[in-house]
């Protein structure tokens, strides 16, 4: 204990430790800062849908509800908050769109924030360790020392992923392994890749090690032994 820093607390002594030979990390939240905040976004729009069905619910009823299955769905890919939204326009007698409508609306809504912040790091107004978790860099410099092999996987589309993770210079700790989600969703799920690590890598479940702020990474990497 007394090497500890501050505030940290070991949940459980017993788990095994060391032997890791590969890390798989979420994106938004854990190490980028670009996205913060998109639940601002995302809650408002479909409470705004949701009211267009003429429900007679109270706004502040329906962001409680909505605010419910979008955090319990966050980790996963952001079609299927978008599901459950159609789903729920459906519930109260509306037509919905399609899933993928919805989450085209939504990126176009979180650009107007993001893309500003994107802006500014790529004209050297702010700099990119200002837009990634602290002590992110340092983090993966010290996993990539020992030689661990570091995969990337974000709810996010993969086509973002990739630009910011390269705007702020994180892009080049995972080469290929970068992945994030597609219009055909059921192509890629953190599941799917935690397989692929696992027989492209060669190392068994309780190799991995996986970094996150959502449960989804959790229970997965838990799942198979990580």
């Amino acid at each position: 204990n007394r090497c500890l820093p501050e505030g940290i607390e070991i949940v459980r002594r017993d788990f095994p430790r060391g032997e890791f030979r590969a890390v798989i990390f979420d994106f938004d939240g854990t190490l980028s800062l670009l996205r913060r905040n998109w639940q601002d976004v995302m809650i408002p729009m479909m409470v705004d849908i949701l009211s267009e069905t003429g429900t007679p619910e109270l706004r502040a009823d329906l962001y409680r509800h909505v605010e419910e299955f979008v955090m319990r769905l966050n980790g996963r890919q952001t079609i299927y908050q978008m599901i459950q939204l159609a789903q729920e326009v459906a519930q109260r007698g509306g037509r919905p769109l399609d899933p993928l409508a919805y989450k085209h609306r939504y990126h176009n809504l979180l650009w107007t924030q993001v893309g500003v912040r994107i802006e500014s790091v790529r004209r050297g107004e702010v700099p990119p360790e200002l837009m990634t978790v602290p002590g992110s860099q340092q983090l993966l410099d010290q996993l990539r020392k020992v030689g661990l092999e570091l995969y990337l996987a974000s709810g996010t589309d993969l086509n973002y992923v990739r630009q910011e993770a390269e705007l702020l210079g994180l892009a080049e700790y995972f080469g290929t392994h970068i992945y994030g989600a597609l219009d055909d969703y059921k192509r890629f799920s953190k599941a799917l890749i935690i397989a692929q690590m696992i027989r492209d890598a060669g190392v068994a479940g309780r190799h991995i090690v996986g970094f996150g702020d959502g449960f989804v990474e959790m229970e997965e990497i838990k799942r198979v032994g990580g």
